[in-house]
C-alpha cells in the first residue's frame, strides 16, 4: 500500500515540476518569446516519457530542448501568430459586411478557421514526433490532419476537456494543466499512429498473401 502511495505522489509530483518548469522557462523568454520553445521542449519531454516511460532529470532536459530550439520554435510559433491576426482581420471584415456575403464565402472562413484552430493545437506533438524543420512541421501536421480527420477531431476534445478542468479547478493550471494535457496529446498521437502502422501492415501482408 506504502508503495502504491509513493509511486502516486511521484506520478503527481513530476507532472507538477514539468508544469512548473514549463510555466518558468516561459516566462525566462517574457512570455513572447518563451511560449514556444518551452511549449516544444515540454512536447519533448511527454514524448519521452510517453515512449521511454519516467526519466530523471527533467530541467536539464528541458533547458536543453528550450535553448536548441528557441528560435525555430519561435518562428513557427510566430508564422501561426501572423496567420491568426490575418484571420482575426477577415473575421472582423465579416462582421461589419452582415448579410452582404455570400453563403459560400462564410463557409469557406470557417473551414479555414477550424482547420487553423487544429494546426494550432496539433503542430508541437507532430512536430516533436516526426522532427524536422518548421515547413515540414506544418506539412506533416497538415497532411495529418486531412489524412486523418478524426483523429484530429480527437485532440481538439482533448484540448477542450483540458480547458474546462483548468477553468473549473482554476489551482490546476499552476501544477497540471500543460504537462498533463500535453501528455494525453503525446499519447493519444502514439497510440493513433501505431494503430495506423499496424493497420499498414496487416494490409501489405494480405497483399502479399493473395
Amino acid at each position: 500500500m506504502t508503495a502504491k502511495v509513493e509511486e502516486a505522489l511521484r506520478f503527481i509530483s513530476r507532472f507538477a515540476w514539468l508544469n512548473i518548469t514549463w510555466i518558468g522557462f516561459t516566462l525566462l523568454g517574457g512570455v513572447i518569446l518563451g511560449l514556444f520553445p518551452a511549449t516544444y521542449a515540454l512536447f519533448t519531454m511527454v514524448q519521452r516519457w510517453v515512449r521511454d516511460g519516467e526519466q530523471d532529470g527533467v530541467w536539464k532536459a528541458f533547458k536543453h530542448v528550450y535553448k536548441q530550439k528557441f528560435w525555430q520554435a519561435n518562428g513557427a510559433g510566430w508564422l501561426l501568430a501572423v496567420i491568426g491576426a490575418v484571420l482575426f482581420i477577415n473575421y472582423q471584415v465579416i462582421v461589419n459586411a452582415g448579410g452582404s456575403l455570400p453563403l459560400l464565402v462564410v463557409l469557406a472562413f470557417l473551414f479555414v478557421v477550424s482547420f487553423y484552430a487544429l494546426m494550432l493545437i496539433m503542430i508541437f506533438p507532430v512536430w516533436v514526433f516526426y522532427q524536422g524543420g518548421i515547413m515540414q512541421a506544418l506539412s506533416y501536421t497538415a497532411r495529418f490532419i486531412l489524412g486523418r480527420l478524426h483523429v484530429a477531431l480527437g485532440f481538439a476534445v482533448i484540448v477542450w476537456g483540458g480547458v474546462y478542468l483548468s477553468l473549473a479547478f482554476p489551482a490546476l493550471i499552476l501544477f497540471f494543466s500543460g504537462s498533463v494535457l500535453a501528455y494525453m496529446l503525446a499519447w493519444f498521437l502514439n497510440r493513433s499512429i501505431e494503430r495506423l502502422t499496424m493497420k499498414t501492415q496487416l494490409k501489405q501482408e494480405g497483399w502479399q498473401q493473395s
